[in-house]
């Protein structure tokens, strides 16, 4: 009999914990990337006896949660299998809640633990992901430009005017094409004068089509010099296209009309950083205020054969058992999931669930409570037994 009271007691310790575990799980509901446990029992033998319950463990439940958008632009979600990887002074951990920023050394960095997120190199080695060389774009000299569209055989002349280009230092530099019909001397011979935008002839080259009116490679390309403000030059080239190709210019009988149009191939000044975004596939996008996008790091992925291995450090942070086998890679590679930018995975936390789990633990607690009244009932009777011998 008094077994008995010991056997309701652990049965009482052991749902108080577990009530402790689900009140856990319901207080992280709106916690991104946490994930949920359950309490495992066990009963106290020994040998053909048993004395009551205990609480063997717990273990995550590593399904995935719902991936929400934000809006904002350091918040990743991974849709799939895989952890981002956070670097902590010398340790290696484990997130699915990608809520990142820039801090003001520019490194990203996971905002609640301040882990610093893992790239991943081409040698698969993990290094950090540093913006704070990149906040300005250098210039670019301009070395092509493309003429798309129709010289018309019926026009004597054609200009294309106010056609920019960049000089090494990323000044722009205006020029004008002007175009004269000399097929009464070369056939499809046209002649070309570069003027820039003080009016000074920069170069004289000739462009020449065959019979279909597609360029003839010798005479399809002409280069001239762009100047910087410190006396440096560059090689511009402008190119009709290849011969037997009406992709690019071409010549022939259009009237009244020509269609040629300049398409700058290449070049820009000077630019600051304006935004960053992440690809499916984990790379880094370099925004600029020109228009122009770089391509960063990849972001790195890890995943493990056994998740059991993993144990919380805190919160949405996991670490590795020294036993567990992982694969690390990009996104879309080796079974690991895509990013998706902008957006966090919440809690895999089903509260239905926890409300379940909770009646089930008040009704066991109720019942080895009842163990323990019941149990000193019979030993009230025993005394009132005894005493009225």
């Amino acid at each position: 009999m008094f077994q008995s009271f010991f056997t309701g007691l652990s049965g009482m310790l052991s749902f108080s914990q577990n009530l402790d575990n689900v009140s856990n799980n319901i207080s992280n509901l709106n916690t991104p990337g946490f994930k949920g446990s359950d309490t495992f029992y066990s009963s106290l033998t020994s040998g053909d006896s048993a004395f009551g319950t205990q609480i063997s463990g717990q273990q995550q439940r590593f399904t995935e949660g719902e991936i929400r958008q934000t809006g904002n632009p350091g918040d990743l979600a991974i849709a799939g299998q895989g952890f981002f990887i956070l670097m902590n002074d010398g340790e290696i951990n484990y997130t699915k809640a990608g809520q990142f920023i820039f801090n003001d050394d520019g490194v990203l960095v996971d905002s609640v633990s301040g882990g610093k997120v893992a790239a991943i190199t081409d040698e698969g080695k993990l290094e950090e992901i540093n913006i704070s060389d990149v906040g300005v774009l250098a210039p670019q000299a301009t070395s092509q430009v493309d003429f798309i569209g129709n010289l018309s055989t019926d026009m004597s002349s054609f200009t294309v005017a106010d056609v920019e280009v960049f000089t090494g230092l990323g000044e722009q530099r205006q020029y004008r094409f002007e175009f004269t019909n000399n097929s009464a001397t070369e056939a499809g011979s046209w002649s070309v004068r570069i003027v820039d935008d003080n009016g000074a002839d920069v170069h004289t080259g000739e462009i020449r089509f065959d019979s279909q009116g597609t360029p003839v490679n010798t005479f399809s390309k002409v280069s001239f010099q762009v100047e910087d403000s410190l006396g440096g030059e560059t090689t511009v080239e402008i190119d009709f296209g290849e011969n037997g190709s009406f992709a690019k210019g071409t010549s022939v009988s259009g009237g009244d009309t020509s269609t040629l149009r300049a398409s700058v191939v290449d070049g820009y000044g000077v630019a600051s950083l304006t935004t960053v975004d992440f690809t499916a596939d984990g790379q880094l996008t370099l925004n600029y205020s020109n228009g122009e996008a770089v391509d960063g790091p990849f972001i790195a992925l890890a995943n493990f054969t056994n998740l059991s291995t993993l144990s919380v450090v805190q919160g949405s942070v996991f670490e590795a058992g020294d036993n567990s086998t992982r694969v690390i890679g990009r996104a879309n590679e080796s079974g690991l999931g895509s990013i998706l930018s902008e957006s966090i995975e919440l809690s895999n936390v089903d509260l239905s669930r926890e409300f379940a789990d909770m009646i089930i633990i008040q009704r066991g607690y109720q019942a080895s409570s009842r163990i323990l009244n019941v149990a000193n009932q019979l030993l009230e009777q025993l005394y009132e037994n005894t005493r009225g011998r």
